[in-house]
């Protein structure tokens, strides 16, 4: 019943130039920006972490990439980033010490 026909009906009422609409027209434009707001605050937890945001969406913009390019761009940042966290970890370890068993070292005598 408010469908397509509704839609239609408001817009021949209202003149295109006039405030209602220019203003329907500006929010429009702005619901871009509130998704991508919304996404940095869920995604956005360090500094760091805004870089592969911004690249993905450089990339999307300036080249034309479509979603399946972007989570291929955006994969080689996460497997980046994840082997990166891994050798810290891996350095960490190995510096301390802490994976040495004494039980094993008991066995062996």
């Amino acid at each position: 019943k408010l469908g397509a026909s509704a839609v239609t009906a408001i817009k021949d009422y209202l003149p295109m130039d006039g405030i209602p609409m220019k203003t329907l027209f500006t929010v429009g434009a702005l619901l871009p920006c509130v998704g991508i707001a919304i996404l940095l605050k869920q995604i956005v937890n360090k500094v760091v972490d805004f870089i592969p945001f911004f690249v993905g969406f450089t990339l999307a913009a300036s080249l034309g990439l479509n979603l399946v390019a972007s989570a291929v761009v955006s994969l080689i940042f996460a497997v980046l980033f994840y082997e990166l966290e891994m050798a810290k970890h891996v350095k960490a370890k190995v510096a301390t010490g802490t994976d040495f068993d004494w039980e094993d070292d008991e066995e062996d005598i």
